[in-house]
């Protein structure tokens, strides 16, 4: 019997540059080789919010949740029939659900693992697409006879997802984390990849991936993300002062 003892790849970017060397033997490929997702603290888990201790309901039950939810949004807003693209509209607006963001540009993970707790390291995670992969035509019934981690490439449900070439993780049950095993697309190499940020870096990266058109008020195409972009350039001219 050969057993896997194989964990993550760990690299630490020592400078800006590394960015690109790193970045340059990791593509999406359209979601179907690499994804990458930012945490601006490295010492977070890679869960989805259903899957950490505050919201974790065991047995399927945020299933269950979910569907609560649904029922009263629908008067708030149309929502489509099937339950994989409800179950992303209810990630969008904050719901606690066993789906992770991905994204399929590396520039975007950076943004979120730099754009918050500056004092903190933060890492971009680097994971090949699972090959079990689910679609609209999976129920919440199906769901919950799953187990693993399964890839969902989703319909361009809002703005920010289309923005920020967001995929899913789905992960059953909640609880469910990414295992780091052999690649199927790179022999010897792991499937998971840690980049670690020192927070000594955030903010060069953050000015640096700004001049690629990688910024708060790209990824969040409404008010609150110009907002947002314009508070943070009026930190930076009292930080010049």
């Amino acid at each position: 019997m050969v057993i896997n003892i194989m964990g993550p790849r760990i690299i630490t970017l020592e400078h800006l540059d590394m960015l690109h060397v790193v970045f340059r033997d990791y593509r999406s490929q359209e979601g179907f080789a690499f994804l990458f997702r930012g945490q601006a603290d490295d010492a977070w888990d890679v869960l989805p919010k259903a899957g950490r201790k505050d919201f974790l309901l065991p047995d399927n039950r945020d299933l269950g949740r979910f569907w609560a939810w649904s029922r009263q949004a629908v008067a708030y807003t149309t929502l489509p029939s099937n339950d994989l693209e409800m179950l992303a509209i209810a990630q969008h607006h904050g719901l606690a659900t066993r789906l992770l963001d991905w994204t399929m540009n590396p520039l975007v993970a950076c943004f979120f693992a730099c754009s918050e707790c500056p004092k903190k390291d933060g890492a971009v995670y680097i994971v090949e697409t699972p090959d079990q992969v689910v679609s609209e035509e999976h129920t919440l019934d199906n769901l919950k006879n799953l187990t693993g981690v399964y890839a969902y490439l989703p319909k361009s449900v809002s703005p920010r997802l289309l923005n920020q070439k967001g995929v899913f993780t789905i992960h059953c049950d909640a609880s469910q984390k990414i295992a780091a095993k052999e690649s199927r697309l790179t022999k010897g190499m792991p499937n998971l990849v840690i980049l670690k940020i020192p927070a000594g870096l955030k903010f060069s990266i953050i000015k640096h991936i700004e001049d690629y058109g990688v910024e708060r008020s790209v990824l969040f195409p409404d008010l609150d993300g110009l907002s947002a972009l314009v508070n943070q350039k009026t930190i930076r001219i009292e930080k010049d002062t």
